[in-house]
């Protein structure tokens, strides 16, 4: 791995403190010459046993004028260990040196607790400029109604731009929007003019519409309102958009300036320029709407964009000597993909087999999709080719029987044709749900063919014939090759809990996992109760993925006991855990077992553990949470925890 350090010293140290526990030489190697050391110390001490000695030793460093990189790292443990760093922090908040006044205050923020608020107000009267600052700062982190009151009034606290500006950025963080009258005066400053157009487009007021309109008509603001209209990923409302598009009727460059804001790389500025291309009808731009996109953090907006631009972007997508799609990025193929399938249309056809043709597997699933939905008979001959092509013949199987929807006898004819020479799996597939009971001779010699994938086929599609089902699925279960098993188990559910028994049976003794997997899925589907005491057995078994499939199968049909409940909660695997944590949570002995894995090392089995508790906790847990949320270290498990103490205490 070629980033890791040349140095064998280096190395030699990196070991040294992955392998240690000792908070002193944690501590001694913050100070490290090597950002990874001290990056592997600051987080081994972020899940360290916190203790007062632990909290000191960190503020100790973080006095080290000079040690740069040892304060960072400190500070990081520091912005890890939950409530029980907040008290010592707000301690620094009244250091002599303003220094570390200002990183107590990055720090509280870091931490995100509301209980720092209240310091942090108190630090806006700071003397030295950069406390003032990084408290603003941190309050956008903290939360809060006091926190919010105190932003508010710093708007209109005098010449302190600096001040002002970090407000304006606390706010827009909280997604707390000031009164207008604290705003507009801010809008005529250059240096407070950015953020506050940002917070004017998250006011919900007629008002601030007015203004956003008024901005769009003059070059000097455009910019500015574009801003404010990046403050909403959802659509807006259609009086909005009809008075956005009269804004920009008469603006010349219109179709430029907004191919520019697409490809900007600030986020709001895109979200605005989606706002203004579905407002004004700009089918042209919809490759640009597509890429917009860029990382996935607008998809859902710019499909929206482009659903509403309708056939004429999809032309502009689609069509053409080199169209446009091929050109695209993986995300904005993405997102112009869907818009074509959920539009897809007649016209289409023609392009659609191009781009099947054109041998992109990813593009190929996608002409399969939108052929399946457009509605033409035309789309019945390029399906049939795409089920001899190994990368789409799934999509193409599913896509026939979509169209078969529309055009049920002229899909069977052409069917009939293709099944008469050699089977494939999903012309198998696509055969049995559009032929019905007529499948059957297929069916049966699917079971037959030397390829297990096209028998496997044959297992699944037994249910297609009812009334022969039985007898197939009897073939099915017996074939050596695991896969026609694992049809055969995906489909005897079908059979219901009685007839489908003898079969069902014989597959909760398969030799394979992923067999008895399906097996316990498929005695869960008909409400196989006899099966109880198999599936009992089968939790005990080595591969999790069965016993994840039997848990979920006994707590359906009711028939886990506490006993084999908490077995089960104490199961090595986290994933096994967390299954019986969160179907569990009405029994005493899963919660008991929650109260345990309250202290898993995985945060997503300890947030587990806490939605079990808010679920059928009582009262009693609440001093284990009320723990376990001062020592959380993960946003996402405190988060739950915090959701689990409400939840209590409300009872």
């Amino acid at each position: 791995m070629t980033w890791l350090d040349s140095d064998p010293a280096v190395e030699t140290r990196y070991r040294t403190v992955s392998e240690t526990t000792d908070l002193a030489a944690l501590i001694e190697a913050l100070f490290d010459e090597s950002w990874r050391v001290r990056r592997l110390a600051a987080d081994k001490l972020s899940v360290a046993t916190t203790s007062d000695t632990l909290v000191q030793a960190l503020l100790e460093v973080l006095s080290r004028r000079g040690q740069t990189g040892a304060r960072n790292a400190a500070a990081t443990a520091l912005a890890h260990l939950g409530l029980v760093g907040v008290k010592p922090l707000i301690g620094l908040l009244g250091h002599t040196d303003p220094d570390q006044r200002k990183f107590a205050a990055d720090i509280l923020g870091e931490l995100g607790r509301v209980e720092a608020s209240s310091a942090l107000i108190a630090a806006l009267r700071d003397d030295d400029p950069n406390v003032r600052v990084a408290s603003a700062e941190a309050l956008g982190k903290t939360g809060g109604p006091d926190a919010r009151r105190a932003l508010e009034a710093l708007l209109a606290a005098g010449p302190d731009v600096l001040i002002q500006v970090s407000a304006l950025e606390a706010l827009t963080a909280l997604n707390a929007p000031p009164p207008l009258p604290l705003l507009v005066p801010l809008l005529h400053n250059p240096l407070t003019r950015r953020s506050a157009w940002r917070l004017i487009g998250r006011v919900r007021h007629r008002s601030a519409w007015v203004l956003m309109v008024r901005a769009l008509r003059s070059k000097s603001t455009r910019d500015a309102a574009l801003l404010a209209l990046g403050g909403s990923t959802t659509p807006l409302a259609s009086d909005v958009e009809n008075e956005l598009s009269v804004a920009l009727s008469g603006v010349e460059d219109a179709s430029a300036w907004l191919t520019k804001c697409l490809a900007s790389e600030d986020l709001e500025r895109r979200v605005g320029a989606l706002h203004l291309v579905r407002a004004v009808r700009l089918p042209e731009l919809s490759s640009r709407v597509a890429e917009a996109a860029e990382g996935g953090a607008l998809a859902e907006l710019s499909l929206s964009v482009l659903l509403s631009l309708g056939t004429p972007a999809l032309v502009a997508l689609l069509e053409g000597p080199s169209p446009a799609l091929l050109q695209m990025s993986r995300e904005g193929r993405s997102v112009a993909s869907e818009a074509i399938v959920e539009n897809s249309s007649p016209r289409f056809v023609g392009a659609l087999t191009a781009l099947l043709d054109a041998g992109e597997d990813e593009l190929g699933e996608v002409a399969v999709r939108a052929l399946g939905r457009c509605e033409s008979i035309a789309a019945i001959a390029p399906l049939l080719r795409a089920l001899d092509d190994d990368a789409v013949s799934a999509a193409a199987s599913r896509a026939l029987t979509h169209l078969a929807q529309t055009f049920p006898a002229e899909v069977k004819q052409s069917l009939s044709a293709k099944v008469l020479g050699p089977l494939r799996p999903h012309l198998v597939r696509a055969w049995a749900n559009v032929a019905g009971l007529e499948a059957l001779p297929v069916v049966r010699r699917a079971l037959h063919d030397e390829a297990e994938a096209v028998r496997a086929a044959g297992a699944q599609m037994a249910m297609v014939v009812a009334s022969e089902a039985s007898t197939l699925l009897g073939m099915a279960v017996v074939d050596e090759s695991a896969r026609v098993r694992r049809g055969a188990a995906r489909a005897v559910a079908g059979l219901g809990p009685t007839t489908g028994r003898p079969l069902l049976e014989r597959l909760l003794d398969d030799r394979e996992p992923s067999v008895l997997a399906l097996a316990a899925g498929a005695a869960m589907e008909c409400g196989a109760a006899w099966a109880t005491p198999r599936l009992i057995e089968l939790t005990t078994h080595a591969d999790s993925g069965v016993v994840l499939a039997s848990v979920q199968a006994l707590m359906v049909l009711g028939g886990a006991d506490d006993a084999t409940l908490a077995r089960i909660a104490a199961h090595p695997d986290g994933e096994v855990v967390k299954q019986v944590l969160q179907e569990g949570a009405s029994s005493t002995a899963v919660l008991a077992q929650a109260v345990k894995a309250l202290n898993d090392p995985r945060w997503d089995v300890r947030g587990a553990a806490a939605e079990a508790l808010a679920v059928g906790g009582g009262v009693e847990h609440l001093a284990a949470l009320e723990i376990a949320s001062e020592r959380e270290t993960d946003a996402l498990a405190h988060e739950a925890i915090s959701r689990a103490l409400a939840a209590l205490k409300a009872r």
